[in-house]
């Protein structure tokens, strides 16, 4: 849930900060993980808990929120640094114990993004929570929305054009583990013609048994976690065989851990555009300056490149040419299970069918000073749309799904449809998590941002970097945002059938307006 944008400035902070404790002292570069800042949480609980407070205390960009829902930060302090002691007594801390204590600790923090991890000098683990996580645990569709992948088969005789492709390493995998005709079933085929020959050459035998040795390979890292390790471990495998050519045996790069998407796209007969993206992180795919960036690799990589930028061209391109003919009906953004990514993401979604020179989804403001209450005024938050030539979709409904795990820059995209005077949002209250997060890990910017250096420092924090309001300037987070038109998923019947209730009251209310 560590969604990212990019942030232009940059200010490096040591500023005196006063409280109400006498171990007040001066405020460090804690995002630097500068030693000093971080020195008495080394070996001592009580110790992390002092960093975390005073950190949060300067950096937490919702405190008046936070107030409002009745958090003492003081009150906080004297409850739970004797609890920390405790722990110092106590000695041989278990993960366990130190992760029920943060949980505690943390809970009664708001914002959706907060990511809290503490390592416990006692086993030498790092240990994360995350309040956000805690919260949702409890939604009766948390399960189902963790799990979900929207699928258009169920309506596959109702679209006049489909297009679905994934550039996430897991499924790059999975195309070479199970689709049949290739890669790993094509070996499987291979060896079994190999051994119902009766007389096999010497070459043969050899391939036959290099077959054997890459087929026991691939089943070992289908039960591998997918990760940089994993991606290693297959590339050796491609190259190690790369002289029995295998079909659609292609290295992997790792580039699409981080940077892999899922779209899809659909045309229903009747005129209704929908587009699916399983991220926001399309622009590395579509703007060239991004793109030469992020993806500088061999042909194949930039073959899975045109194949994310075909899905979003043949959505977009569709929206175009039935809207210029009178004929488009509707259209709807899945962002259901969404985490979120980057707010320039903007142009090409909602951005892509709004007028050029920006949308204004809310409002925004900045941590601006070491007090807890320093805030910069409220500002509009505009949403970047796209300056090129395009139809402005203004005349038909425009529906945008999203369900519990839509978080960060889907639940943005989701008070932009608000906004809209033809959007509507449509499925399950949203994760709560609003606030946007910086992309840079070894700095804070604006008071805020990040505390520490992940799986490094005894203590880190991820924190918001802008405090985002929707039209009526209230916070969300904690909260989410709620539908126009609030549906429950119906779980078993998307498993049993294919059939996707919340598309369907989508696709009803573009036909019939309710």
């Amino acid at each position: 849930m560590k969604n990212k944008i990019i942030t232009l400035g940059v200010l490096l902070l040591t500023l005196l900060v006063t409280s109400c404790h006498s171990d007040s002292d001066v405020i460090m570069s804690y995002a630097n993980g500068d030693a000093l800042s971080f020195a008495e949480a080394e070996k001592s609980y009580a110790g992390k808990y002092r960093v975390f407070w005073k950190a949060l205390n300067t950096n937490y960009a919702l405190w008046d929120y936070e107030k409002e829902y009745g958090l003492d930060w003081d009150a906080h302090y004297a409850k739970f640094l004797p609890q920390f002691e405790a722990l110092d007594k106590e000695g041989n801390v278990s993960d366990d114990e130190l992760q029920e204590l943060m949980t505690e600790m943390s809970e009664p923090l708001h914002d959706g993004h907060l990511f809290i991890q503490f390592q416990n000098h006692a086993t030498g683990n790092f240990i994360p929570v995350s309040p956000s996580v805690t919260r949702n645990r409890k939604r009766d569709d948390y399960i189902s929305a963790i799990s979900f992948k929207p699928s258009l088969k169920y309506y596959y005789n109702n679209l006049a054009e489909y297009k679905d492709y994934s550039s996430k390493v897991n499924d790059q995998l999975i195309y070479v583990l199970r689709t049949k005709g290739i890669g790993y079933n094509w070996a499987l085929t291979k060896i079994e013609e190999l051994q119902i020959k009766d007389n096999l050459s010497e070459a043969e035998a050899i391939e036959m048994q290099e077959l054997l040795e890459f087929c026991q390979a691939m089943d070992k890292l289908n039960n591998m976690s997918i990760n940089e390790k994993a991606v290693t471990y297959y590339n050796n495998l491609v190259a190690k065989y790369s002289h029995l050519n295998i079909p659609n045996l292609d290295p992997i790069s790792i580039t699409f851990i981080n940077n892999g998407i899922r779209l899809t796209y659909g045309l229903f007969t009747d005129g209704i555009a929908y587009f699916y993206l399983s991220g926001f992180g399309l622009t590395p795919y579509l703007n060239k300056e991004a793109m030469a960036q992020t993806f500088s690799g061999d042909s194949h990589m930039a073959s899975i490149v045109d194949r994310v930028k075909d899905v979003w061209e043949s959505w977009f391109d569709a929206i175009q040419d039935l809207h210029k003919k009178g004929k488009l009906k509707g259209v709807i953004v899945d962002v259901r299970s969404n985490g979120g990514g980057m707010m320039y993401d903007s142009y090409y979604v909602l951005g892509s069918i709004l007028p050029a020179g920006g949308f204004q989804a809310g409002y925004a403001r900045f941590k601006r000073g070491v007090a807890r209450y320093d805030y910069s005024p409220m500002m509009p938050f505009v949403m970047q749309t796209m300056k090129e030539t395009h139809e402005v979709i203004n005349d038909v409904p425009v529906v945008v799904l999203a369900n519990g795990r839509s978080v960060s820059m889907s639940e943005i995209t989701s008070c932009c449809a608000k906004e809209m005077p033809n959007g509507r949002v449509i499925g399950s209250i949203t994760h709560g998590g609003l606030c946007c997060l910086t992309d840079i890990s070894n700095f804070s910017s604006n008071y805020n941002g990040h505390i520490g250096i992940e799986d490094k420092t005894p203590v880190y924090c991820y924190t918001p970097t802008i405090a985002f309001f929707n039209s009526e300037k209230k916070c969300l987070e904690g909260v989410g945002v709620t539908p126009d038109i609030e549906v429950a998923f119906d779980d078993k019947l998307f498993k049993n059938t294919g059939q996707d209730n919340q598309l369907d009251r989508a696709l009803e209310y573009i036909r019939t307006g309710k």
